[in-house]
């Protein structure tokens, strides 16, 4: 059985909000681009922010149940959350060399998501599935790039990797908003 396709009209109302998010995200590449230390320390301290938040929810949600399953592991795990937020908050440019291998798994994640979507827009014969694709095979090769490169993965090649990222899934995202806007 097969998903039902969207009516052209909904296509039709989605493109705007598609060219928009990658007109955004080509602005942030550029951004990026002409400041690779500032981007690659930027995600580091990104992740290292929502570490914290996952540590201290972490303890909120273990304090606020009174019957908890797994206590001690729970708090292992906001703990441990806690303290390499706060590493990579203390140490940024350490954090964003080590958030290199965490950011080639994301891309590795990524590039599934990005391909199962594209093969789901060809099977719905909705046009610009090529560019997710696409957008998810650079994803492959940039996760390789990080792996290859790793004593040499310091936040300038974070940085640059993270404006291509966004580049290209810019790009692929206006091209299927302008399909979706001639549906």
């Amino acid at each position: 059985m097969t998903a039902p396709d969207l009516p052209a009209s909904d296509r039709h109302q989605a493109a705007p909000w598609f060219i928009g998010e990658g007109v955004v995200l080509i602005v942030l590449a550029g951004l990026a681009v002409a400041l690779p230390i500032v981007a690659g320390v930027a995600g580091a301290l990104v992740f290292g922010w929502v570490l914290i938040l996952s540590g201290v929810m972490g303890f909120a949600s273990l304090l606020g149940s009174r019957r908890h399953a797994h206590g001690l592991w729970s708090a292992l795990s906001a703990l441990v959350a806690l303290a390499a937020g706060a590493l990579i908050l203390w140490r940024p440019i350490v954090g964003a060399a080590a958030l290199a291998i965490f950011i080639a798994a994301y891309l590795l994640l990524d590039a599934v998501a990005l391909v199962g979507m594209g093969l789901d827009q060809r099977h719905r014969h909705a046009k610009g599935w090529v560019w997710l694709i696409v957008s998810g095979a650079v994803d492959v090769l940039l996760a390789g790039l990080i792996v290859a490169m790793r004593p040499l993965s310091d936040t300038v090649l974070l940085g640059y990797i993270i404006a291509f990222d966004l580049l290209i899934g810019g790009i692929a995202l206006i091209t299927l908003g302008l399909a979706a806007r001639k549906a």
